[in-house]
């Protein structure tokens, strides 16, 4: 479902669909901080997609997922919790491009796969908290792996347990 509040600040540019490959039901949320966009909320058993039209105004934006919670009473205006494997990103920023990257830095609890629907940007994948299992992730202790590229040139597909 688009989030109504995406298109007051702007053109849509981009999309971003969080696909549930998991054999278990996720509660998906995003975070926009600083922003009137705030957070949302979207159930998704195995096969579900969440589907989340972006633009300028998703600045500093986490998408997360968290196993075998339902998301009724959950709390969707807030960050991320400090365990949680975390989509993040920027579109359209003033220097007009998109970043992107995964992070586990805080904690790792869902395998993460973002594959831009460009295909000359990277695919990143992140499959455990470490080198061997993260090798275009932003992990602990490893190197800022932050992709940037033109605004609006790409979707991105954010495939859980993928």
């Amino acid at each position: 479902m688009r989030n109504p509040l995406a298109g007051s600040l702007g053109a849509q540019a981009t999309t971003v669909r969080l696909h549930n490959s998991c054999n278990y039901t996720v509660c998906a949320k995003y975070w926009v901080p600083n922003s009137p966009i705030g957070g949302a909320c979207s159930q998704q058993g195995l096969g579900g997609v969440w589907s989340v039209g972006l633009n300028g105004g998703w600045s500093a934006a986490t998408m997360w997922a968290i196993a075998n919670t339902g998301w009724s009473g959950q709390v969707c205006n807030t960050g991320p919790p400090s365990s949680v494997t975390q989509f993040e990103f920027t579109i359209a920023s003033s220097g007009g491009n998109d970043y992107y990257d995964v992070s586990s830095i805080t904690r790792y609890n869902i395998a993460m796969r973002v594959i831009p629907t460009n295909g000359a940007y990277p695919t990143i994948i992140c499959r455990d908290q470490d080198d061997n299992s993260y090798p275009s992730g932003y992990y602990p202790g490893g190197p800022d792996m932050t992709k940037a590229f033109a605004s609006g040139s790409t979707d991105y597909d954010v495939y859980l347990c993928g």
